[in-house]
């Protein structure tokens, strides 16, 4: 029992980050039409300035998050404004080869503008380094205080964003947008904005995962947690926008309790039992099937 409780609280940080990461991917999917192969270096490269105030400049953690996810907002809402929106009569693939394009811009921008960084490869900092420990059902158990916090921001960040996605104007907009932008036009809806604001939310997310990670600091830092973030939206669906946070939940899972049974084959293990899900739900978990009428 203490085993099981203690792996779940353990992967509490990687639903926190992988969430964060995972509902940019799918706001730029629902209103541009294109896979953002590029979400992970948004977050890499908002870290990178994270990293540049904390560490260099000496500014408190949570102003430096703070500032670097503001940035990430604007350069996602340039690239909209700037790149994609000019992109609209390409065809899905030309527009998921621009979103590699821009990764690999950022990929080439970053040792240059951070050389001090890149030369050092610092850890980034963490909330807190306390750990927590408490009992539950008669189990000692633990959790970092930095995973806590992570938890809390993913929590009622998403929760913001769900309500105003339910409950606002410009919540109405965007779902307007993501079932047809030709429509959502037509009903006097200003498109151009909601597409760069939903760039500029889902670089805000990802900033804030990838300067929460607590890891070395690389350019590819981000790699995996875009994978896994892909792998949320097949595994959940993508016919709404809270579908693949169930993703999200259950990856981590899978990684981390097959890891108790097999460290070696956790991996292969995992992802065996995700295809498992996606023959039996080829929607998704939470998706539909969309039929169209002729």
């Amino acid at each position: 029992m203490q085993v099981f409780l203690q792996t779940f609280i353990n992967s509490l940080q990687n639903i926190a980050l992988y969430s964060m990461a995972t509902i940019g991917i799918v706001l730029i999917f629902r209103t541009s039409i294109t896979t953002n192969f590029a979400q992970g270096m948004m977050g890499t490269f908002s870290a990178f300035f994270t990293a540049n105030f904390v560490l260099y400049h000496g500014m408190p953690f949570w102003a430096g998050i703070t500032i670097g996810a503001l940035i990430a907002f604007c350069f996602g809402y340039l690239i909209d404004a700037g790149i994609i929106r000019h992109g609209r009569e390409v065809n899905a693939s030309g527009r998921q080869m621009i979103t590699m394009g821009l990764m690999m811009i950022f990929y080439a921008i970053m040792p240059a503008m951070f050389v001090s960084i890149t030369t050092r490869t610092p850890n980034l900092p963490k909330f807190s380094y306390t750990n927590l420990e408490f009992s539950f059902l008669g189990q000692e158990l633990y959790i970092t205080e930095h995973a806590l916090i992570c938890l809390v921001i993913a929590v009622i960040g998403l929760s913001i964003l769900f309500f105003l996605l339910k409950w606002t104007k410009w919540g109405m907009g965007l779902r307007a947008t993501a079932s047809n932008e030709v429509v959502a036009q037509m009903m006097g809806i200003n498109t151009k904005f909601i597409t760069g604001v939903t760039w500029g939310i889902a670089g805000l997310f990802v900033a804030v995962a990838a300067s929460s990670t607590a890891m070395s600091l690389n350019a590819g830092m981000m790699g995996t947690v875009q994978i896994y973030g892909f792998l949320a939206c097949v595994l959940g669906g993508l016919s709404s926008f809270g579908a693949p946070i169930a993703g999200c939940v259950l990856i981590p899972l899978f990684l981390n309790y097959s890891a108790v049974f097999s460290p070696k084959w956790a991996g292969l293990i995992s992802f065996i039992l995700i295809m498992l899900i996606i023959l039996v739900r080829p929607n998704g978990l939470f998706g539909k099937k969309l039929v169209k009428k002729v």
